[in-house]
């Protein structure tokens, strides 16, 4: 509670009192590190070079290791789901289960989003962090699914 309601007061605070002393869990944001405009970081508004650097390699690393449980979590679902009855129309087979079809098509999807992510990252280096994040939670429900799956076979 007391995080919360110095996030909500920290904006009705006077400049010089926000100033002087920042709301509990603040930390000092450059204003504009990133020049809109210009597609490319502002260095001159504060933001070094040298450590932007770093973080773009902090985050392309990232996310290069966060496709590794996104390629094992979807092995592991088609594992699980190899023969068993699928609800989903478009994996389904004639008979209504997954089969080798379904696993060429789940196949297929991850390396697509994976390549499609791959283009993005090495064009907008920025995205990496967030795709990182996004692989992470997918693969978290991927393998709770993976999970059920094994439990009810």
């Amino acid at each position: 509670m007391i995080v919360l309601s110095s996030f909500l007061a920290a904006p009705l605070a006077h400049a010089a009192d926000a100033a002087a002393e920042p709301a509990f869990g603040r930390a000092f944001v450059n204003p504009a590190p990133f020049n809109v405009d210009a597609m490319k970081w502002n260095t001159a508004a504060g933001g070094s070079s040298a450590y932007l650097a770093e973080q773009t390699a902090a985050a392309l690393h990232s996310w290069k290791f966060s496709v590794l449980p996104v390629i094992a979590t979807q092995g592991l679902d088609i594992a699980s789901s190899y023969g068993m009855r699928e609800l989903n129309p478009m994996l389904a087979g004639p008979d209504g289960r997954f089969g080798g079809k379904a696993a060429t098509i789940k196949v297929g999807t991850t390396a697509a989003v994976v390549g499609i992510e791959y283009l993005i990252v090495k064009k907008w280096p920025g995205a990496a962090r967030m795709f990182s994040k996004l692989n992470w939670g997918s693969s978290v429900l991927t393998g709770t699914f993976a999970a059920h799956n094994f439990v009810i076979k």
